[in-house]
């Protein structure tokens, strides 16, 4: 776990002090408060790192809660430091659970999606962002040199979309909603990024599929409770019915 925290650790620094880093996490919020303008609850729960903390500011519900195991100076209400292999959260107690890239920086993805998905509520949601492997993004992961490859977020592992959702359907939740963003190439430098920004509005509509960073909403399937009815096996033995005296049973 030791080489996974460090990497959480630089995944932090790079969404705060790395303009590209910067602009992910700006534009996944725009996106997430989008697609979580309709949905209500009372709990909301995050599962990532510190800087991603804001990210709970796109949904309504009122009570925030942070699951992190990094430790950090200013820690905000609801933080919660805990290991990511299992979630110190009560079963179907979560209205909303948010996974930004999370699955990436863990060494057993499908574990980590298994506990966030006991901890929702039935009809709960879940709300998981993933760098697309089949984009720019992942053709600079893939192509990159040696030490890139060791850098944010080059150092985390992408995932595909389609595995992430047979995941959640085996988990029993229906997807909801899947949205394709940040079409501009990963440049780290500000002027030549907003240059190439008309890129968004073209790769949305031109390859909707080929975003650098994907969006999965699912929601969590009620389960019908079907009535059993009970068959009596039992054998009724050592009762002797008298054929003398009728109604009774000696």
């Amino acid at each position: 776990m030791a080489h996974g925290y460090r990497n959480l650790q630089q995944w932090n620094q790079w969404l705060s002090q790395q303009f590209l880093g910067k602009k992910s996490l700006e534009t996944e919020a725009s996106q997430f408060a989008q697609v979580l303008s309709r949905h209500f609850g009372k709990h909301a729960v995050l599962i990532g790192v510190p800087n991603q903390y804001d990210l709970l500011n796109a949904t309504k519900i009122p009570c925030h809660s942070l699951v992190t195991p990094l430790t950090f100076k200013d820690k905000k209400p609801g933080y919660i430091e805990g290991d990511f292999h299992e979630i110190p959260l009560l079963t179907g107690s979560m209205d909303l659970v948010m996974l930004p890239h999370t699955l990436e920086f863990v060494d057993n993805p499908r574990q980590l999606l298994s506990e966030a998905c006991r901890i929702i509520k039935p009809e709960g949601l879940i709300v998981i962002s993933g760098f697309n492997p089949y984009s720019v993004w992942g053709a600079r992961k893939l192509f990159g040199n040696g030490k890139n490859k060791h850098n944010m977020p080059w150092g985390a592992n992408f995932i595909q979309s389609a595995k992430v959702k047979h995941w959640l359907q085996l988990s029993d939740f229906v997807m909801e909603e899947y949205k394709s963003i940040l079409f501009t190439p990963p440049i780290n430098r500000p002027k030549l990024y907003k240059k190439l920004h008309f890129l968004e509005k073209v790769g949305s509509v031109c390859f909707p599929i080929f975003g650098g960073v994907y969006i999965l909403i699912a929601r969590a399937k009620v389960v019908p409770l079907t009535p059993i009815r009970l068959k009596w096996k039992q054998q009724l033995t050592g009762i002797r019915i008298s054929r003398t005296i009728s109604g009774h049973i000696a």
